[in-house]
């Protein structure tokens, strides 16, 4: 071979290699492009979980409290009978009750319509003392009507307690009766218990 011809040989073959070497650069380039490409993911990635829910606004009312009442009985009487009702009511207290009534429930400068319905609506039960003044008052007859709607509506006590000849009215007189007109200390005091513990609800 001549000079010639081998030096168009060798310059083939150094072009060979380099070409090669280019096409080996470019692919290797391609295969670390692949390599490090993220894996797309299989499955869809969890969903953020979801806001707490916002809590309910606090109220704003002022809590009602329960549902006791404050007193046992309110007694309802005119002012003529107060010398027969205070002892009588002073008997009840020592079984046990808490009673209220004008007088007790009265305050120095407060009205007394406002006193005595908000004793009349504090009160378990209603008691009224019938009489010949107590039936010509007025008063007497809006204290009545206070005690004996609730009792016909919820079933709270209305007692009737006589002590002066009158005829009770149709709605007093469906209820039990407590005379006291001409008896003894002793019936007295047997009907006492038996307005006490009516009033307590005791269980016989």
């Amino acid at each position: 071979m001549d000079t010639a011809g081998l030096v168009l040989s060798m310059v083939g073959t150094v072009a060979g290699v380099v070409g090669a070497y280019f096409a080996y650069v470019a692919v290797r380039h391609q295969l670390s492009r692949r390599r490090h490409r993220p894996t797309p993911p299989t499955s869809a990635p969890p969903a953020p979980p979801a806001p707490a829910p916002n809590p309910p606004p606090a109220s704003t009312s002022a809590p009602t409290g329960d549902d006791t009442p404050r007193y046992d009985v309110f007694v309802s009487y005119d002012r003529e009978d107060a010398d027969w009702v205070r002892p009588f009511a002073e008997r009840l207290r020592e079984k046990g009750l808490d009673v209220a009534y004008d007088e007790v429930v009265s305050r120095p400068g407060g009205v007394r319509v406002h006193t005595v319905e908000t004793a009349i609506r504090e009160a378990a039960h209603g008691l009224l003392v019938f009489s010949p003044a107590s039936m010509a008052s007025g008063w007497v007859r809006q204290e009545y009507a206070a005690l004996m709607q609730p009792s016909i509506e919820t079933g709270r006590l209305f007692i009737p307690v006589v002590i002066g000849e009158v005829e009770l009215p149709g709605f007093a007189a469906t209820r039990y009766c407590a005379d006291f007109r001409g008896v003894s200390e002793d019936v007295q005091a047997r009907r006492i218990d038996e307005i006490a513990s009516a009033l307590r609800g005791d269980r016989r």
